[in-house]
C-alpha cells in the first residue's frame, strides 16, 4: 500500500486544500502589506527581521520538533497510549522552555542578530534601528509558533491533518485585520510605528493559533501539564533527531537567509523583493512537497518501527511521483508568467511597477530550482522517518556553503537576481545528493526517465502556451492575462498526460 490508499490520499489532499486556504490568504496579505508600506525600505526592515523569526521557527520550531518528534511519538505509542502521553508531556515542557530561554535571548541581542544577519543596514542607522526592534517585537511570536508546531506534530501523528494545517492561517487574518484598521482609522500608516503595530499583530496571532489547536489536543488525550523532559528516555532519542533536523528541515529558509545577507548591501527594495519571490515559490512546495513530505513521515516512521522496507519504498515512491506531477509544470509555469503573476500580485498602492519587475526576474530564477526544492523537502523526510539524520545535515552544509559561494560571484554580476540562481543552482545539486543517497540507502529510485520525460514534455507544452498567452495580452491587464493563461495552461498540461498515457497521472485522482 502505498500513495495510491485511499486513507493516505484522503490525508493528502485535506493537508493541501488548508494549505491553499493558507497561502492565498497569505498572498492577500502580503499584497495588502505593500501596498500600504511600499517596496522600499519600511518592507525591508520587517522581512529582515521576520526572516530572522522565520529562520528559528522553521529549524527550532518545525523542523526539529516533525523530525524528532513524530517518530519518537509513533515508537511511544506503540508501547502504549500511556507512553505517547508521558513522551508528549515531556516534549511540551521541553520545547516551552527552551523557546521562552531563546525568544527572551533574541530580545537581549536584537541588534547583534540584526548586524549579523543585515550587516549592510549598519550603514543605514535608521533602517538597522527600526529593524532591531521590529525583531525584538517579533520574539515572543517564537513561542507560539513552537508550540504550535509540537501540537500540529502530535496531531498530524493522530491522522488529523486538515485543521492543524488550516491553524497558521491566523497570521494572515490578523496581519489583514491590521491593516484594514489601518486604513480605517486614518493612522499614518507608511511609517515606523505602522511597522511596529504590523509586528505587535504578526505577534498576537502565534498566541491565536495555539488556542485554536488546543481544543483538538485536548480532544486527542494530550494535556498541558510539565514534567521533567531528561526523565524521559524517549526524550533524549528526539533530540538526537531533533538537533540534526533543525538545520536540515530548513534549508530553503537557510537559503534565503544567505541571500538577505547579500541582500542588505544591495538597493532598498531588494530584500522584499526577494522575499515575496519566495513566498510565490513557496506555494507549490508547500502545497504538495511540504503536504506529501508530513503526511508520509508518520506512515515512514511506523515502516521503520515495523522494519518493512518495501512498504517504506512504495510510499516514498508515490510521494515523489505526486509531487513531480506538480512540481515540475509549476516551475514551468512559475518562469513563463513571472511578471503577470508579480504585477497582479503586488503592484497596488505603494508598490512599483519597477519593483514589481525586479520581483518576477528574482521569481524566474528561483523557479529553475523549484524540483530541487521539491526533492529537497520530501528525501529529508524521508531519511528522518528511517532514523537517518546524518545524511540530510551532510548534504545541507554543502547545499548553504555553495550557496553562499556562489551569491557574492552571482550578485556582483546580476545583483538580486544573482542571489536567486545562486538559490536554485544550491537546491538542484542538494536534489541530486540526496536522490543519491536515497539509491544508495535501499536502491530507491524516484520513478523512471520516461515518466520524468512525459512529465516534463507535457508541462512544455503547458509553458509554450502560457508564453504566448503573457505575450498576446501583453496590452492588457496583467490579472487577465494570469487568468487566461493558467487554466488554459492546466487543461493542457493534463490533455498531454493523458495524451501520453502517463498512467502515475491517477496519483492525482487516486484511481
Amino acid at each position: 500500500m502505498g500513495l495510491k490508499s485511499t486513507s493516505f490520499l484522503t490525508k493528502l489532499r485535506g493537508m493541501g486544500s488548508a494549505t491553499l486556504l493558507t497561502k492565498v490568504l497569505g498572498y492577500i496579505r502580503d499584497a495588502m502589506l505593500v501596498a500600504v508600506f511600499g517596496g522600499g525600505a519600511l518592507t525591508d526592515a520587517y522581512y529582515a527581521a521576520f526572516r530572522i523569526l522565520n529562520l528559528f521557527r522553521r529549524t527550532v520550531g518545525e523542523g526539529a520538533i516533525n523530525a524528532g518528534f513524530i517518530p519518537e511519538l509513533e515508537r511511544e505509542k506503540a508501547v502504549s497510549p500511556a507512553h505517547g502521553r508521558n513522551f508528549f508531556s515531556a516534549a511540551w515542557t521541553l520545547v516551552f522552555f527552551f523557546s521562552l530561554a531563546l525568544a527572551l535571548l533574541g530580545v537581549v541581542f536584537r541588534k547583534e542578530l540584526v548586524g549579523l544577519t543585515s550587516y549592510g543596514f549598519t550603514v543605514r542607522p535608521e533602517q538597522f534601528a527600526l529593524t532591531a526592534a521590529v525583531t525584538a517585537i517579533l520574539m515572543p511570536h517564537l513561542i507560539f509558533v513552537n508550540v504550535s508546531a509540537l501540537f500540529q506534530a502530535a496531531l498530524n501523528a493522530a491522522g488529523r491533518f486538515f485543521l492543524p494545517a488550516l491553524a497558521p492561517a491566523a497570521f494572515s487574518v490578523s496581519i489583514i485585520a491590521y491593516l484594514i484598521f489601518l486604513g480605517g482609522s486614518g493612522a499614518p500608516a507608511a511609517g515606523n510605528v505602522g511597522i511596529t503595530g504590523l509586528a505587535c499583530a504578526a505577534t498576537l496571532s502565534g498566541l491565536l493559533q495555539v488556542v485554536i489547536l488546543l481544543p483538538m489536543l485536548k480532544k486527542e488525550g494530550y494535556d498541558l501539564s510539565f514534567s521533567a523532559p531528561f526523565k524521559n528516555p524517549a526524550t533524549a532519542r528526539a533530540l538526537m533527531l531533533a538537533a540534526p533536523a533543525a538545520a536540515a528541515m530548513a534549508q530553503d529558509q537557510l537559503a534565503f537567509f544567505v541571500n538577505t545577507i547579500y541582500a542588505s548591501f544591495l538597493e532598498s527594495g531588494s530584500i522584499t523583493a526577494i522575499y515575496n519571490a519566495a513566498r510565490i515559490i513557496q506555494f507549490p512546495i508547500s502545497l504538495f512537497a511540504s503536504a506529501a513530505a508530513a503526511v508520509t513521515l508518520p506512515e515512514l516512521a511506523r515502516h521503520t518501527a515495523r522494519n518493512s522496507s518495501a512498504e517504506f519504498d512504495s510510499v516514498l515512491d508515490g510521494a515523489f511521483k505526486t509531487t513531480a506531477l506538480i512540481i515540475i509544470p509549476a516551475a514551468v509555469g512559475l518562469m513563463a508568467l513571472s511578471l503577470p503573476i508579480c504585477r497582479t500580485l503586488f503592484e497596488h498602492g505603494r508598490f512599483t511597477q519597477e519593483q514589481s519587475r525586479l520581483t518576477a526576474d528574482i521569481l524566474f530564477y528561483l523557479s529553475l530550482g523549484l524540483a530541487g526544492f521539491g526533492v529537497n523537502k520530501l528525501a529529508a523526510s524521508a531519511c528522518y522517518g528511517a532514523g537517518d539524520p546524518k545524511t540530510p545535515v551532510k548534504i545541507v552544509v554543502i547545499q548553504t556553503a555553495l550557496n553562499a559561494a556562489l551569491c557574492f560571484p552571482l550578485m556582483r554580476a546580476m545583483g538580486a537576481k544573482g542571489l536567486a540562481l545562486a538559490t536554485a543552482i544550491s537546491s538542484l545539486a542538494a536534489a541530486a545528493l540526496f536522490i543519491r543517497a536515497l539509491g544508495k540507502r535501499a536502491g530507491f529510485s524516484p520513478g523512471s526517465p520516461g515518466f520524468y520525460l512525459k512529465t516534463l514534455s507535457a508541462a512544455a507544452v503547458m509553458g509554450a502556451f502560457c508564453l504566448g498567452v503573457e505575450r498576446l495580452m501583453a496590452a492588457y491587464h496583467p490579472a487577465l492575462t494570469v487568468a487566461a493563461a493558467v487554466p488554459g495552461g492546466i487543461l493542457l498540461y493534463f490533455g498531454a498526460l493523458r495524451l501520453l498515457r502517463l498512467k502515475e497521472r491517477s496519483l492525482l485522482w487516486g484511481k
